[in-house]
């Protein structure tokens, strides 16, 4: 599994040639995916670069290789209108059917293989961040994405877990 915050900044290369980094993720939000990434913008260019994540042929924390030079597309208006940007998905908060706030999406974390959404990483504050530590939530099919916020069904909450790398259990660690 690969995260959105790991992935961010990565090189891109056709064959050995460097052609940029990766600026942003494009989520399809029924599929709950990422249909590809976008290239960070040159000085050029009128619209922003992307490649569809099925041109992607090796994809790692810190690099992507891509299948040939014509991966590389424009976004078009028409296009933008079906993804959702991280910067449209990053803090969005999430909530349960009776709207009660579980925390806001600081991650995701995707299957490098074929693009599905496997978890979202949750904050709720920095301090219970730094004490407790994130959670993670898996993405099952009670999850609904937005541009404004992800909601989730009962099931889904139940499923919540913390990451256990806060202060409270690195000390509890640390004094066994």
């Amino acid at each position: 599994m690969l995260y959105w915050t790991e992935s961010a900044g990565a090189s891109v290369y056709v064959r050995e040639r460097k052609i940029g980094h990766i600026e942003d993720i494009m989520l399809e939000p029924e599929r709950k995916t990422i249909t590809g990434f976008l290239l960070e913008k040159r000085n050029q260019d009128i619209r922003p670069r992307y490649f569809p994540f099925i041109q992607i042929r090796v994809i790692k924390r810190n690099y992507v290789y891509l299948k040939s030079a014509d991966s590389i597309k424009t976004l078009t208006r028409a296009e933008r209108k079906k993804v959702v940007l991280s910067e449209d998905f990053i803090n969005n908060p999430v909530i349960d059917e009776k709207g009660e706030f579980l925390g806001r999406v600081v991650d995701i974390a995707f299957d490098p293989g074929n693009g599905t959404i496997k978890e979202i990483i949750l904050s709720e504050s920095i301090l219970e961040d730094l004490w407790f530590g994130r959670k993670k939530m898996p993405v099952l099919g009670q999850v609904e994405f937005s541009r404004e916020l992800i909601s989730v069904d009962k099931d889904a909450r139940e499923e919540i877990t913390e990451l256990n790398k806060g202060l409270k259990n690195w000390l509890v660690t640390k004094n066994s």
